[in-house]
């Protein structure tokens, strides 16, 4: 009887230990919105000093920027970099420019793992609009500080081009990678429901505090029942997607990125990039968070 009840005191004393070291890490962590606060300092100050060097270094090493220009993923910090460079270099119409970031959300998702969502407009040295527009974006916490893991921001256009033209979309990536099959299937349900025109079924590819954040809807909308709400659809409208990149981030998370296009019936067309951050759960991949806006 005795042995029984050391034994039992040895494992309350251990959970005891366990719980209080998760709550001691959880209280010595900074708020997700200070560490948000923290990030955007950064990112605006090195912005505004025209230093592509310093912002930079706001990236993981691995970090992927889906952005409005170029139309095209930039994956890793030594492009990142470079991208920066010709963002600020003579001749460019951003050099010079301020940035102004405002944040809707932000939110941890797993002990390393943030997103947050807002706008940002970008002016020169006039207080004139160059571009405005949103974002949406994954960051990775490490040593204090929140990195960009993949940023997915979408300027709004001004004069879309929806001219007839021949575009074709690369051909999604093929991977074997633990979940992929799920996220293939989740963008296959987008486009099924969205050509159908099915809110209910889109609704419920994300989770039920998810975020949506696409060019045809005006500002950040939260959770499931608004997405379903503010759904619209042009007649006619045919959407169309692939997936140029996956990654899977442990703790039932995974970041993919890719491009769309939406045809209407008179031919005319649009075209896109999105990066999306998704949850796990069971033989499903929900959106936590769709970022994805025009480039063309």
């Amino acid at each position: 009887m005795k042995k029984s009840y050391l034994i039992v005191l040895t494992v309350l004393f251990a959970f005891n230990c366990t719980q209080k070291k998760q709550k001691n890490e959880t209280e010595s962590k900074p708020l997700a919105e200070t560490l948000m606060a923290e990030s955007i300092q950064r990112f605006t100050t090195a912005w505004n000093q025209g230093n592509a060097v310093e912002i930079s270094k706001e990236f993981t090493a691995d970090a992927i920027r889906i952005i409005s220009n170029p139309q095209s993923p930039i994956e890793g910090q030594e492009s990142i970099l470079k991208a920066f460079e010709d963002t600020f270099s003579e001749g460019s119409e951003l050099k010079n420019s301020r940035i102004e970031v405002t944040v809707t959300d932000a939110r941890s998702v797993s002990e390393d793992i943030y997103l947050g969502a807002g706008n940002f407009t970008i002016l020169n040295q006039q207080n004139e609009i160059l571009e405005q527009g949103k974002w949406g974006n994954v960051f990775k916490f490490d040593n204090g500080q929140i990195k960009y893991l993949m940023e997915s921001a979408h300027r709004e256009l001004k004069d879309v081009d929806t001219s007839v033209a021949e575009i074709t979309l690369k051909n999604s990536i093929t991977s074997e990678a633990l979940h992929f099959d799920k996220i293939v299937r989740s963008i296959e349900n987008y486009i099924s429901n969205y050509n159908s025109k099915n809110s209910d079924g889109l609704s419920m590819l994300f989770t039920e505090d998810g975020i949506q954040n696409v060019n045809s809807k005006n500002g950040i909308v939260m959770g499931r029942q608004q997405i379903k709400q503010t759904e619209s659809y042009s007649d006619g409208s045919v959407l169309n997607a692939t997936i140029l990149g996956y990654r899977y981030l442990d703790n039932n998370l995974a970041i993919a990125y890719g491009k769309w296009t939406a045809s209407g019936e008179d031919n005319s067309i649009v075209m896109g990039q999105w990066g999306n951050l998704f949850k796990i759960e069971g033989e499903k991949a929900l959106l936590i968070m769709e970022s994805a806006g025009l480039s063309r």
